[in-house]
């Protein structure tokens, strides 16, 4: 069950000082709440999938295959997929009903009518993979989804960025980085960063846990953000894809 209030409302002390003597185990994120006129005037967008019935397990423990040749041995951040996604077959329901999705990884998928629309825009950074099923008896089957790909990379984003800290720092210095829940997701970029984005990117830097020891099939992975322009925004908008927060960056002169 999710609840959203304004950080200023009484309620907010209220209900978490119930949830607190009641012993009940909460999570409390905050987040900035933007119009939709500053979604349009924004450079990028970093989506955010926040669904309650929360993201599909999938990745190198269900069979996802990846190339490790150019990523970090000790944390994996880099590795570059090579196969379809899989996706963990008992937990399809958490694809039902919904155009889009976003696996454990914060991979992103959409229904093939989203992935059309999508294809048909030009969106530029863009590709597609396809979804498969993992069944324990019955091995992989082909899914009526799409997994949207980056094919840009940003360069690290600007120290001005809050909400963004090292938390079990990798040697390789790109991951892995966590997002406290106390204070507002607010990603900045140098203007000389943005000089050859895409519609559709990832960040430098990857995200979350990680446990590698060299075999893929066991791998925890990062993660990175996907960062994409007004464009990808007004084309979920359209199809009524709901489930996602869109994020501007900032942008900041250094």
């Amino acid at each position: 069950m999710d609840v959203t209030l304004e950080v200023d409302d009484s309620r907010l002390t209220k209900l978490v000082q119930a949830l607190a003597e009641q012993k009940v185990r909460f999570w409390e994120r905050r987040w900035d709440v933007y119009t939709n006129a500053e979604l349009e005037a924004a450079r990028l967008l970093a989506v955010w999938y926040f669904s309650p019935e929360g993201s599909i397990f999938a990745g190198p423990r269900v069979g996802t295959t990846y190339d490790m040749s150019d990523a970090c041995k000790h944390c994996g951040a880099g590795a570059r997929q090579t196969s379809a996604q899989v996706v963990d077959a008992k937990e399809l329901h958490v694809l039902e009903g919904r155009r889009a999705a976003a696996t454990c990884y914060n991979d992103m998928l959409v229904d093939e009518k989203l992935a059309a629309a999508l294809a048909e825009s030009g969106a530029t950074g863009l590709a597609f993979r396809g979804v498969l099923a993992a069944f324990e008896q019955r091995g992989h089957f082909q899914l009526p989804w799409r997994q949207m790909c980056a094919t840009h990379t940003l360069p690290p984003m600007s120290p001005r960025s809050s909400g963004v800290e090292p938390y079990t720092p990798c040697v390789c210095g790109r991951s892995s980085f966590s997002m406290p829940e106390e204070v507002p997701l607010r990603l900045a970029y140098r203007s000389s960063d943005l000089v050859d984005i895409r519609d559709v990117n990832v960040t430098w830097e990857w995200f979350g846990d990680f446990h590698f020891e060299g075999d893929v099939s066991d791998a925890l992975f990062p993660y990175p953000l996907f960062l994409v322009t007004p464009k990808i925004w007004r084309i979920f908008r359209d199809e009524g894809v709901t489930g996602f927060r869109w994020l501007p960056i900032h942008v900041v002169d250094e």
